[in-house]
């Protein structure tokens, strides 16, 4: 018996020792294995933090800024104009906007031309200014009927002013043929935008054809969008169009958005006809989407009806995709009030010019306004018809 006890201590031994052995490389193996996966994950980690995020713009856009003699008067200061003081009340809420896309309608060539509000349009000087620094305008539609209202060296003043104010883009009149052949391009954020702008038509027929951009001109139209297309991640066309005081869409409307979408237009916004139209996503051949603001309404004007006063600030977010995919998402509309105040008499006189108190508001903070107004009509009233006039492609804030 003693002589087996020794034999069984050593098997005992031996056993611990082995088992010992195949924990301590058990336990070795599994460390380096889950060290190895503690680097993947911080290497992962680290490429994420490293690799920037997907590249988006934050657009904005108003629509016919308008300077009616009413809106000079209001301007008027001791020192000369202040345009921008009627944008206060908004210029918060897309304050954040990398783009402001906005349709001065209208010269604004200054003393030289006369100054003068419907029907022949142009402005201070000042009014381009203040629309780029007050109202942070810095994508420019310049293509509308009032463009050739004091003539060609009107128009050419107009253009060296926005060419010496430097938005990021401006279109639409020209000075030049060799200039109406061309495609506004910026890029912002890592995304290479083109931008072209049309109208209607011009009301100054002696005005050379290249003055104005003419969508019913088909070859310029297709040229410009085909090259913007080719050139660009982004495609964004202004359209001046549209029946004037009409809600609804035209057939012309139509016809045009079915050929710039044809054509590759991510972004259509249209101005002219003063009041809104519903907001469309259309799907185009290539299987990608063509956002259209068939009309953006008025943002500074004194025109009379309250549809006329009723506009607002469209807000879209432009994406490009590791995959080089344009994706255009959050679409919103921020309801706007254009106010000022005139009395019964005064309106029944038509004293014009008596209107004071000019000024922008956002429509849910336009209760006192509205009751100083002439309108008889409430916010509640007017955010139901924006949503009805917009339709559900877009979301109203």
């Amino acid at each position: 018996m003693r002589l087996e006890r020794p034999k069984k201590n050593r098997i005992y031994l031996t056993t611990v020792i082995m088992l010992v052995f195949i924990i301590t490389i058990s336990y070795f193996l599994f460390s380096q294995k889950d060290k190895s996966n503690t680097i993947n994950n911080t290497s992962d980690q680290s490429a994420s933090i490293e690799k920037p995020e997907q590249n988006i713009i934050h657009f904005a856009a108003m629509g016919d800024m308008m300077a009616h003699d009413t809106i000079i008067a209001n301007a008027k200061s001791e020192d000369g104009y202040d345009f921008a003081k009627f944008f206060a009340n908004i210029r918060p809420s897309y304050q954040d906007s990398d783009v402001v896309f906005c349709d001065q309608e209208g010269l604004s060539s200054g003393e030289t031309y006369g100054i003068s509000g419907y029907p022949s349009f142009n402005a201070p000087t000042k009014f381009a200014k203040d629309l780029q620094s007050g109202a942070g305008c810095n994508l420019i539609n310049l293509a509308n009927n009032h463009m050739g209202d004091k003539g060609v060296d009107a128009i050419n003043d107009t253009i060296r002013l926005w060419q010496g104010l430097k938005p990021l883009g401006f279109s639409g009149a020209n000075s030049s043929s060799d200039m109406q052949n061309q495609v506004s391009y910026f890029e912002k954020n890592g995304i290479k935008v083109g931008f072209v702008a049309f109208a209607d038509f011009n009301n100054n027929q002696d005005t050379p054809d290249f003055a104005v951009n003419n969508y019913h001109d088909e070859i310029l139209v297709r040229k410009l969008v085909s090259d913007a297309r080719v050139n660009a991640d982004l495609v964004v066309v202004s359209m001046h169009w549209g029946v004037e005081d009409s809600n609804i869409v035209s057939a012309d409307q139509q016809a045009q958005v079915d050929l710039l979408s044809s054509l590759g237009a991510d972004v259509i916004i249209g101005t002219g006809p003063h009041v809104l139209q519903r907001v469309q996503v259309a799907n185009r051949d290539d299987g990608s989407k063509t956002v259209v603001f068939y009309s953006l309404g008025n943002m500074l004007s004194s025109q009379f009806q309250t549809k006329e006063l009723i506009g607002g600030i469209a807000k879209f977010d432009v994406t490009k995709t590791d995959d080089n995919i344009i994706v255009i998402s959050n679409l919103a509309f921020v309801p706007t009030y254009m106010h000022y105040e005139w009395t019964a008499i005064q309106e029944a006189n038509g004293d014009l010019l008596a209107r004071k108190n000019a000024m922008i508001y956002l429509l849910k903070d336009s209760a006192v306004p509205l009751s100083k107004s002439l309108l008889n009509t409430t916010i509640e009233e007017q955010k139901q018809y924006v949503v009805d006039i917009l339709g559900t492609d877009i979301t109203i804030q």
